[in-house]
Formats: structure tokens, C-alpha cells, sequence
């Protein structure tokens, strides 16, 4: 494969696009070892050091690239990730047929198991395919370099955004508890609201106080827990109350409380 002009048309064999990889890899002096490898819906995904870099699908090869970069990658002469019916049987979807371009669409499905979807997907990844200005594997390398250094920073500041420690009251003491009750994220916590967060940490601290659950609700406020009223923290512990119900048979009744959620 000296030349790459015929890269996006040929279909080549798998072992083709993944020696291309690597060797793209070497050029850049990538760590072959943390080069991750899997199937994705009758193609393949690349990633390194767990940000994706690479899909490889229908006989071409496309890049991650960052959101705000589609006009240029357009301007370039590429094309889009296509359309894709992720059914199995091809008879039915089990998602919606949509662009390959979100959190929706995962390696596992995120609806019948979301805890397999790895870590490294994020909200907004866009795919495009190599420029036909681009000939050589030099160019192609540069390019995949600055495309994922790109999604790298992206990533980084989407993580660094919803991090829980960003809210106000958010001690680290209060998001390990949250942590704990796989609450790993702003955007969790909101899809939850205080009451049911505050649920989800009892059942691994029993003896967490109103304290914390005053102090969840003022963060999503984004005020400091010290300005919440008296009728707003009753109205809190009255919600909590009245809605779970704990039996002590051999400890707290776990199942009641997530029933109630």
C-alpha cells in the first residue's frame, strides 16, 4: 500500500487497515501497547491510550475529530461517518438508525447494558474519512496526529466540566459517597435530583446525615448550602421521608429503597 489514493474506494481486507494503523502508529512514536483493538458493527475501532482515533468501517478508514472541525473536514474533501442500522438480525433496530456521531451508540448496546460502554466514549465524536488530497502516509500521519491530540484536549475538558467536585458543597468526602452509589458526574447527579442521590448513598452509609442531602440539593442549585431556607429543607426531608421505607431483618432492606427510586 504505497499510495492512499485509492484508500476510501478499495475493499481491503482487515488486516490491511490494522497494519496501516500501526505502522501510522510507529511513524508517529505511538506505544503500540496501548493501541486498544475491537469490532464495531461489521467494522473496527481504533483507540490509544483509551481516546478513540481511528474507525475503520465498509472498506474505509475515518477520523475522530473535534466537534467544531466538521467544515473543515468537509472543506477537505472528506466525507462523513454514513449512515448505519445497527440491527443484529437486520430485521428490526434495536436503536434508532442515526450518524454514529454519540453517546447512543456504543461497542455494547448502551440500552440493554449500559455498563459495558467504555469509558473512552464521549457526547459528540465525529468521523470523517481521509482527504482525497492526501497521498502519503506522512501526511496521513501528521493529520491523524493533530486530529487526535484535538479529541485528547476534548475530552479532557468535557471530563474536567462535569466533574462533581465543580458544584458548590461538593466536598471530597461528599463525591466519594456519590462515587460509591455510582454517581460519577454532574450529569448523573441532575438525571437523579438530591432526593434520590441522597437514597443511593444511604444504602452503602447508613449513617449520612440530612447534612448531605441539604447539601446535594443546594449544588444543584449552584448556591451555597448555607442560603437553602428552613421550608426548603424541610420540604427535602419530607420528600425523603415519605417516600422509602428500610427493614432491619438482617440490616437495611436494600431492595425496598432502590424499588422506591
Amino acid at each position: 500500500m504505497e499510495s492512499l489514493e485509492t484508500l476510501n474506494q478499495e475493499e481491503l481486507q482487515t488486516d490491511n487497515f490494522k497494519a496501516l494503523v500501526y505502522e501510522l502508529a510507529e511513524m508517529l512514536e505511538w506505544d503500540t501497547q496501548e493501541i486498544g483493538y475491537r469490532h464495531l458493527f461489521g467494522g473496527h475501532l481504533y483507540t490509544y491510550k483509551d481516546t478513540m482515533f481511528v474507525k475503520v468501517y465498509n472498506g474505509s478508514l475515518y477520523f475522530r475529530i473535534k466537534e467544531g472541525l466538521t467544515n473543515f473536514w468537509d472543506n477537505k474533501g472528506s466525507s462523513e461517518f454514513p449512515l448505519v442500522n445497527i440491527s443484529k438480525s437486520g430485521k428490526r433496530t434495536s436503536l434508532p438508525t442515526e450518524k454514529v456521531t454519540s453517546l447512543a451508540i456504543a461497542i455494547e448496546n448502551p440500552v440493554s447494558n449500559p455498563s459495558k460502554r467504555p469509558s473512552y466514549f464521549s457526547q459528540n465524536n465525529f468521523w470523517y474519512s481521509i482527504p482525497s488530497s492526501i497521498t502519503e502516509k506522512n501526511e496521513m500521519a501528521e493529520l491523524l496526529k493533530g486530529s487526535y491530540l484535538l479529541c485528547v484536549k476534548e475530552d479532557k475538558e468535557k471530563a474536567r466540566s462535569n466533574d462533581l467536585r465543580k458544584l458548590p458543597n461538593i466536598t471530597a468526602a461528599i463525591k466519594r459517597m456519590l462515587v460509591k452509589a455510582d454517581i460519577k458526574n454532574i450529569t448523573q447527579l441532575k438525571t437523579l435530583g438530591a432526593v434520590k442521590s441522597y437514597r443511593l448513598i444511604k444504602i452503602h452509609y447508613p449513617k449520612a446525615s440530612y447534612a448531605n442531602l441539604y447539601a446535594l440539593d443546594a449544588a444543584l442549585q449552584k448556591k451555597h448550602v448555607s442560603l437553602l431556607s428552613d421550608s426548603e429543607r424541610n420540604n427535602l426531608v419530607r420528600r425523603y421521608e415519605g417516600n422509602i421505607t428500610f427493614t432491619t431483618s438482617r440490616g437495611r432492606d436494600y431492595g425496598q429503597c432502590i424499588n422506591s427510586l
